[in-house]
């Protein structure tokens, strides 16, 4: 278990405490703040989608522009998240996190100021750099405090908090573009970032011991790179993330054409609606994570994953009898909800066996994961958004190739019990 570094108290200095010996205080102080530095990510996402028509009439841009902007969130995850993680290891997690949470403060600041659909790109682009930092160094300070069944049980409280932010997002991005302008969120956000730096800043203590951090230059990250891709239980879970989070963008990048274009809602509804579908994801998560201590949690994320696929096969035939929103939206909510059981199991898998890569197995997995959504941008405008047709294929496909993957590279009878 690695040490790390806690002021209990101001005039306390330098005293060194494992995740077991924390303070009931120090511990919920822990779980709102990291729960609160792991909001960035969603909402970045999730406040922004019920504005994307008003955006793309504000700058005269097609609805694919406006998608592509998306395109620059996600590879500013990928870029955040490559920085992040090796980063993390060699100094430490306290100011990788302020500076990159930072960024996302500064790239909000941007998106409120800009003048053009291209300058809107690069200010997301910043946005999601700084979102996705904060989260994979939300992932590796809980590794650094515990591991195994204790791991799994922080990451479902601080869930708790973050798990938050997909659904009272939509409803206050959809409150906002219903009677403000659309940039009005963008200063939702500045101030938002803001309170959360200066919180981090005031309380965040360094969770990664001097003696724990690793060697820093090119040379000592590609070794630790290597070293967790050499782990094949990792590797099946990388395949099974990154086929899962292509599924995820997918949906985000149609859903709001589809419900207010093809069904007719209006902003606020779909608002509404979308903040259902993240109550699912929250129930995922808390759901996974208590079936995880009491089971194997590799089988019970292949449970999650064959309901996603489930989920994507039902939207197919929704899509094909052209059916209404009554009969979609519950689908989609049992994918999302598939999709939130996966987070904790996956977090707490791929970090059990790489205490001392903790930043980087985390960091690695998020660039992949977003590298490809990337990568594929140009590709999600064909799914089309005049039915979930498309959509359910992606989710189908997307998910027989992760659990098949699970199956045979990850090898679940293979896995280690997660130590309780």
């Amino acid at each position: 278990m690695s040490a790390i570094v806690v002021n209990q108290k101001p005039r306390v200095k330098n005293r060194i405490l494992t995740g077991e010996t924390l303070t009931a205080e120090q511990r919920r102080t822990y779980i709102v703040l990291i729960g609160l530095l792991a909001t960035l990510l969603p909402f970045s996402i999730d406040l922004v989608l019920p504005a994307f028509p008003k955006i793309g009439l504000d700058f005269a841009a097609s609805n694919s522009a406006v998608q592509f902007t998306f395109t620059g969130v996600t590879i500013g995850f990928a870029i955040g998240q490559l920085i992040a993680g090796p980063l993390a290891d060699s100094i430490g997690r306290r100011r990788p996190m302020l500076i990159l949470s930072g960024a996302h403060l500064v790239g909000s600041l941007l998106c409120f100021l800009a003048p053009t659909i291209e300058f809107f790109f690069w200010a997301r682009l910043m946005q999601g750099i700084g979102g996705a930092g904060a989260a994979i160094l939300m992932g590796a300070v809980v590794r650094d405090l515990y591991t195994g069944g204790p791991m799994l049980t922080m990451m479902a409280r601080v869930s708790l908090i973050s798990s938050l932010a997909p659904i009272i997002a939509p409803i206050i991005g959809s409150q906002i573009v219903t009677v403000l302008p659309w940039r009005t969120i963008f200063l939702f956000l500045v101030i938002f970032d803001t309170a959360v730096w200066l919180s981090a800043f005031r309380f965040l203590i360094e969770t990664l011991h001097r003696d724990d951090r690793r060697t820093s230059g090119v040379k000592a990250i590609l070794l630790r790179f290597k070293a967790v891709l050499g782990d094949r239980i990792y590797v099946g879970l990388l395949i099974f993330s990154v086929l899962q989070i292509v599924a995820l963008f997918g949906y985000l990048n149609t859903v709001s054409f589809l419900y207010q274009g093809t069904y007719g809602l209006t902003a606020a509804q779909f608002g509404l609606v979308f903040s259902m579908n993240s109550v699912g994801l929250y129930l995922g998560t808390q759901l996974s994570a208590k079936l995880g201590r009491l089971f194997s949690a590799a089988w019970v994320l292949i449970c999650a994953g064959t309901l996603f696929g489930l989920a994507g096969v039902a939207l197919i035939f929704a899509g094909l009898s052209h059916a209404t929103i009554w009969v979609v939206e519950p689908l989609v909510m049992v994918f999302i909800f598939s999709f939130g059981a996966c987070i904790p199991l996956l977090a707490a898998l791929s970090l059990a066996q790489h205490p001392n890569e903790a930043g980087t197995a985390a960091s690695l997995m998020g660039v992949l994961n977003f590298a490809t959504t990337a990568a594929l941008s140009g590709f999600y405008p064909l799914l089309g958004t005049g039915s979930p047709l498309g959509m359910g294929i992606l989710i189908a496909i997307n998910s027989s190739l992760g659990v098949l993957a699970l199956f045979f590279v990850m090898k679940p009878k293979t896995v280690p019990p997660l130590q309780q």
